[in-house]
């Protein structure tokens, strides 16, 4: 009998967490830039009513170039800007106040010339 409950907890934790409840509301991606290939990628991250605020993870190195990002709240406010190059790789980690709604970040490979490694990932706080 012991091992039955055992098993059956066991089997609604997995299923809660392949359902997505555990990681719920995250949103990640990677990418790989390519020097001569037009980049401008637009990642978008809704914010709930629920939520406290938003954690947004960039982690993009380059070998070549400079590429370009913004990020706006729902409003268009741009709330963190900036370039990233060769010798100013971008690994941080920033916390932002709850604004309900979409929330845009926008990626541009600089006259094309970019060529490197994206990572992000948004998260609820």
């Amino acid at each position: 009998m012991k091992k039955w409950v055992i098993f059956i907890i066991v089997m609604g934790v997995f299923l809660f967490a392949i359902t997505g409840c555990i990681v719920r509301n995250q949103s990640s991606a990677n990418y790989s830039i390519k020097e001569g290939f037009e980049f401008t990628d637009t990642y978008s991250y809704n914010v709930e009513d629920d939520f406290k605020g938003m954690k947004l993870k960039i982690n993009l190195t380059l070998t070549k170039g400079k590429v370009s990002f913004e990020l706006k709240d729902p409003n268009g406010d741009i709330k963190w800007s900036g370039d990233v190059n060769l010798d100013e790789p971008l690994n941080e980690v920033k916390s932002f106040d709850k604004i309900t709604g979409e929330w845009t970040l926008t990626f541009e490979n600089v006259d094309n010339s970019g060529e490197g490694e994206l990572n992000l990932q948004f998260n609820r706080l």
